[in-house]
């Protein structure tokens, strides 16, 4: 598998750890309007559903930037493949940073969207992250991070 191959290499690896760790710090610090005081109270009143799911997006977003850096720097696909897949990686792993998934959010969310659907978006929160997730499963699938 190419990502498998990607993960060979020291500097993808250190830069999806990072990229992982920095989205889940800024979900987090959204969460918790900026006081840094209240990290472990959020950890502690978080459903563990949300939290892994938390997690796992956090992982598959650092896993996906880098194989799309991967795949550009070591001109893995043609020209007219990479640049479709540069448009799904932006949709997946960009796009979805946006959308108000979670209460704490939701005052994010008033910038984009209308008032009155920041409840809907609150009440399912758990499928806008599951979306989420299935996106940058796709993104990877479709960058062809499972070939052979």
């Amino acid at each position: 598998m190419k990502i498998k191959k990607m993960l060979e290499n020291k500097k993808y690896v250190f830069s999806s750890i990072s990229l992982a760790i920095i989205i889940f710090f800024v979900y987090a610090y959204i969460q918790i309007l900026g006081i840094l005081e209240n990290f472990f109270f959020w950890l502690n009143v978080t459903s563990p559903l949300y939290l892994v799911s938390l997690i796992l997006f956090s992982i598959l977003f650092g896993l996906t930037i880098s194989f799309q850096v991967y795949v550009k720097q070591n001109k893995i696909c043609s020209i007219k493949e990479e640049a479709k897949g540069a448009s799904t990686t932006g949709l997946g792993s960009i796009g979805f940073i946006f959308v108000s998934s979670c209460p704490a959010c939701a005052t994010l969310g008033l910038i984009f969207i209308p008032v009155s659907f920041v409840g809907v978006i609150t009440q399912y929160s758990w499928l806008i992250n599951l979306v989420s997730i299935s996106l940058l499963l796709f993104t990877l699938n479709y960058l062809g991070a499972f070939k052979k």
